[in-house]
Formats: C-alpha cells, structure tokens, sequence
C-alpha cells in the first residue's frame, strides 16, 4: 500500500469513528480486568487508543473468525484490537531473572495530595504495616513548596487498589525513593562486611566492644566510597563481583576457601564529616546497597573502624 492509499484508509477510518473519545465506565472495567491497568490507566489508555486514527485495525472478518473465544475471556473488538498491539507478557522465568536482585522492598515517596493528602489517611489506606507515617517538604518544578510521606511497596498497591475499587480517575504521584539502607546493630556486629553476628567468635565481649564502632549517628567517620579526598586503602572481608553483567559491587568474601578475615579488597576512603554528606552518598549508591561496618586498613600498620556500601541483591555467577 503506497502512502495516499494509506492516508485514504486512515481517512475513511476517523470518519467511522465517534466524536467522544470518554469511556464509559463498563469499558474502562474491562480493560481493567483484561489488562491490569488501574482504573484511571484504563480511561487514558482508552481514550488514546480511540484517538489514534493510524493504530491497527482488526477487520470484521478476522473478529467474527476469533469473537467466540475471545468474548468468552471478556473482550469485546476494541479491547481486543488493543491487547494486539502489546508486546509479549514475559515468561515468570525472565522476570525472575530480572528481579532476582532486588533483596529488599522498593520504598516511594507519594506526593500529598487529593484524596491522599494526609499522611495518616495514606497510613489507614495502607493498613496495618503500613511505614509510620511523617511529613517531608519538598519543591517541586514552580519553586512552589509541596508535602511527601514514605509508602513502601505494598502501600503503594493498596492504595491503587482503592482508588480502583471506587472508580477514581485520580492519579497519585509515586517518586521512587533509592537510597542505601543504614540499620547498624547497638547490641551485636551486624551488619558487618564478612562478619556475621551469630557465628560465636563475632559476639560481644562488652557493651564497650569496639566492633560496635561506628554507631549509627556517630560522625565523622571513615568511609569508603566515591567522594571526595581519597586516601589509597584496603577494606577486610569483602571481595569484589559483578551483578547485572557489568556494575561492580561489593559482598562478603565467603566462608570456605579465602578466609573471610584475611580477604580484602583495594579502594579509597575518606571522612564523612555529617550526616547530610553520608545522606548524599546512600542516594547515589541506591537502594541496591545497604551501609555495612568494615575494618580499613590506612596502610603503614594503621587500621580504623568504618563503613562501605554492600551489594544486598545476587551477584553474577
């Protein structure tokens, strides 16, 4: 087909086509039911494929040879016509390839706002395991000040569910929130590069035991990460390897084979002065990471007590 035929057909086509582009509200649950989306995904989806006068067209021949078969599944010619034109849905074995890093809950910021515009309301939505909820000020692009509360991923779904259930076309603003986790122990080692808390030889000795060292809030400290007057230095415990075929991380050496005390690993550390330039690096490490205690050697017989960023997800092969 030349390009006048094919403006010609698309031509004919929009004048087939009615003026109001709305879905009603048993279409909109259709494509809900059939293809997942929320309830207001569904109305935009609709709507844009309606507007679309150059998407593919299911002749009448061809939906009368598969109507039977697919009116029993819950489609009717449009969302059929649609579900054409998706890419194929994964296998569970390449999705799980996909995620099979991801250790740990994704956690969001959500814009408050609409029905969502209080964090204890966002926390009764969210139900019982809900995060605390807390009030974060932002900016947005306007310079204009808005207001955010964490929602872990189970939230986030609970709440897309209700505004679905009532058939709300509102739209609620998830940012990811990535940032490397910091839960260091005050009563045992963990989490230690190569350490772990159970094993007997890494309990405490006393509540002064120095291996307790850094503490949580405890500033400066040494680390070794990516900024910014380095120091040469090698950090016990950990050994370097690979995830997603190409980005270098940080593990625990393992148990058999290289000692996991004697390992080590060559890098550069320097001091973290306060809290918010320890916060500036957890952000730029990600949620792929979580802040771990480590031994530094400085070099020349001096070692010191300090933190690195380990890879929480599963290494390369």
């Amino acid at each position: 087909m030349d390009l006048l035929d094919e403006l010609e057909s698309m031509a004919r086509f929009a004048a087939t086509q009615p003026e109001d582009t709305e879905p009603n509200s048993d279409d909109v649950k259709r494509w809900q039911s059939l293809l997942g989306y929320t309830y207001f995904e569904a109305a935009q989806k609709i709507k844009e494929h309606r507007s679309n006068f150059a998407r593919r067209q299911v002749s009448e021949h061809h939906w009368e040879m598969v109507r039977a078969d697919k009116e029993a599944q819950g489609h009717d010619k449009e969302s059929y016509a649609y579900s054409c034109t998706l890419s194929p849905i994964k296998s569970p074995v390449a999705a799980a390839l996909q995620t099979k890093n991801k250790a740990r809950p994704a956690t969001y910021l959500l814009k408050l706002e609409g029905p969502f515009s209080d964090p204890e309301i966002v926390k009764r939505a969210g139900g019982a395991f809900a995060l605390p909820p807390s009030r974060l000020i932002g900016i947005d692009d306007t310079g204009a000040a808005v207001s955010f509360c964490k929602v872990d991923e189970a939230t986030k779904k609970s709440l897309l569910a209700q505004l679905s259930r009532i058939g709300s076309v509102f739209q609620p603003t998830f940012v990811r929130y990535s940032q490397a986790d910091k839960d260091l122990s005050a009563a045992s080692v963990h989490p230690t590069l190569g350490s772990g808390a159970t094993l007997p030889h890494n309990r405490l000795s006393s509540e002064s035991d120095q291996r307790l060292l850094p503490a949580q809030d405890h500033y400066p400290v040494c680390c070794l990460g990516v900024e910014p007057v380095y120091r040469p230095t090698k950090t016990r415990g950990g050994v370097l390897a690979t995830w997603g075929g190409k980005y270098r991380a940080l593990v625990d050496a393992p148990a058999s084979g290289t000692a996991s005390g004697t390992a080590s690993v060559e890098g550069h550390a320097f001091l973290v002065a306060d809290k918010d330039q320890e916060d500036a690096l957890r952000y730029y490490e990600t949620d792929n990471y979580e802040v771990v205690r480590c031994v530094i050697d400085m070099g020349e017989g001096e070692e010191v007590r300090g933190l690195t960023f380990r890879f929480i997800g599963e290494a390369d092969a």
